[in-house]
């Protein structure tokens, strides 16, 4: 189902950028989707592009908020971590922003919890908290960037 700002609405092997053929459909929200794709010149790998639509926004905050998507994408490309997916390309067609990133098998977070009817096991938990902390330290050790 497209989103409320036309965001969501590509289909399979439709194209992107010449390069970028929608496999299908991974994510919705308000402002934006996500999909799955295959990559033409990287013999078919399989990314992520996620999607969103300049319909959405206003046209005072337009500006800021387009600033601040190539910003997260300029950010996201330089960040190297076994637990932060690597962005790798971003483009504007057809009055959207799209960001390309690395593709991850599996279900989210939020799927888990919702198929469990019970709590995880606290050493599984004790794994995810001391990814989380690796990441959250990698990144607080960055030195920002000024724009």
């Amino acid at each position: 189902m497209p989103g409320r700002y036309g965001t969501g609405d590509l289909l399979p092997l439709e194209h992107l950028a010449g390069r970028y053929v929608i496999v299908e459909k991974i994510a919705q929200g308000g402002m934006g989707a996500v999909y799955k794709a295959r990559d033409q010149r990287l013999e078919g790998k399989i990314v992520a592009v996620k999607e969103m639509s300049e319909s959405a926004i206003s046209h005072v905050e337009r500006e800021h908020v387009l600033e601040s998507f190539l910003r997260e994408a300029e950010i996201l490309a330089r960040l190297r971590h076994p637990n932060l997916v690597q962005v790798t390309d971003r483009f504007q067609e057809k009055g959207r922003q799209y960001m390309v990133m690395e593709f991850v098998e599996g279900k989210t977070l939020k799927g888990l919890l919702e198929a469990r009817t019970e709590p995880f096991p606290e050493e599984q938990v004790l794994i995810w908290a001391d990814q989380l902390c690796d990441v959250l330290t990698y990144l607080h050790s960055q030195e920002p960037v000024s724009y």
